[in-house]
C-alpha cells in the first residue's frame, strides 16, 4: 500500500487535493488508520486517480467527474457530455482568437500602422418594432458572456410563442442593457421576435414573455457580420472604430438583427449590427 504522500507524488496531485477527494467521496483511501487517521491507498487506485485527473483536465466539474468514474454515467450520456465539452472548447478558441486579433490590431496601432478594416458601415433610421420579448441576465458583455444566455433564450421564446399560437415575424432581434442595480456587473439580454402590430397580452397573462415596442431611432450606424456570433465582437469593434473616426457618438442601446440564422449553421449566419448615434 502507499502512504498519502507517496500516492500523491506518484499520481502527480497534491495531498490537499487527495484529502478533498476523500471528503467529497470521489476517491476514498483503501484504509484509514483508526488511531492516527492516516490514509493509505492501493496501487489499483492509480487508475481511478488517472481518470479523475484526465476528466478534470478536460474541464469537467467534480460532480460530473464523480458520475463518470463511479460508473453512474452511461456510454451515451458520456458521449453527450464529451461532445458538449468539445463545442464549449471550440467556442472558447473562437473567443480567444478574436481577442488575439483585437490585441494585435492595437499593437499595430501603437506601432504607428494605420488601422485597416474591410467594414462597410451604413447610416440609416431604424423603425419602431412591435415584438414579443423574453429576457434573462448574462454575467457581462462580450460573446463569451452573452452567447450562452441569448441562444437558449431565443429557443425558449420560439417554443413559448409557438405554444401560444403566435406567428413569429422574420428577423429576430437581440438587445442588451447594463443592469443598474446590485453590483452593476450583469447585463439584461433581450430576445425578441416581431409580431403583428395589434397583438397584446391580457393584463393577467402568466406568459414568460411580454409584448413591447422597441422605439424608432432617428440615426444609427449599421454593419453586417457574417458567420458565427462567437466572433461578432470583432465586427462590433470595427463598427465602433468607424463611428469614432467619422465624428459620431454612441446614443442608445444597440440592436443585433438576425437576417439569416437558425436553422442554418452558424458559419452561414448574417447579422446586422445597429448602433444608434448622434453627430459629434
Amino acid at each position: 500500500m502507499f502512504s498519502i504522500g507517496e500516492f500523491a507524488s506518484i499520481g502527480r496531485v497534491s495531498i490537499r487535493m487527495l484529502r478533498h477527494y476523500d471528503e467529497i467521496g470521489l476517491l476514498t483511501p483503501a484504509r484509514v488508520d483508526p488511531f492516527t487517521g492516516y490514509r493509505w491507498y492501493q496501487g489499483s487506485q492509480f487508475a481511478v486517480l488517472g481518470e479523475i485527473v484526465a476528466y478534470k483536465d478536460l474541464g469537467f466539474r467534480l460532480d460530473e467527474v464523480a458520475r463518470i468514474v463511479q460508473g453512474k454515467c452511461s456510454d451515451t450520456a458520456l458521449t453527450a457530455m464529451l461532445t458538449k465539452r468539445r463545442l464549449e472548447l471550440g467556442r472558447q478558441l473562437d473567443f480567444d482568437a478574436a481577442r488575439l486579433r483585437r490585441l494585435d490590431a492595437r499593437l499595430r496601432h501603437l506601432e504607428g500602422e494605420p488601422a485597416m478594416s474591410t467594414l462597410t458601415a451604413t447610416l440609416k433610421a431604424l423603425p419602431e418594432l412591435h415584438v414579443a420579448q423574453a429576457s434573462a441576465v448574462a454575467p457581462g458583455f462580450g460573446p463569451e458572456n452573452i452567447g450562452p444566455v441569448i441562444g437558449p433564450l431565443f429557443a425558449r421564446l420560439r417554443r413559448d410563442l409557438t405554444t401560444a399560437g403566435i406567428p413569429l415575424g422574420p428577423n429576430p432581434v437581440a438587445t442588451y442593457e447594463a443592469l443598474e442595480s446590485g453590483d452593476a456587473d450583469g447585463v439584461r439580454a433581450n430576445a425578441a421576435y416581431p409580431v403583428n402590430s395589434g397583438l397584446a397580452l391580457p393584463d393577467d397573462s402568466q406568459a414568460a414573455f411580454s409584448i413591447v415596442d422597441v422605439p424608432a431611432v432617428d440615426l444609427a450606424a449599421t454593419a453586417i457580420h457574417y458567420g458565427s456570433p462567437d466572433t461578432i465582437g470583432d465586427t462590433w469593434d470595427a463598427l465602433h472604430a468607424w463611428i469614432d473616426s467619422h465624428g459620431y457618438q454612441l446614443a442608445g442601446v444597440c440592436r443585433e438583427v438576425y437576417i439569416v440564422s437558425e436553422p442554418e449553421s452558424e458559419e452561414n449566419w448574417v447579422t446586422e449590427l445597429q448602433q444608434p448615434v448622434v453627430s459629434g
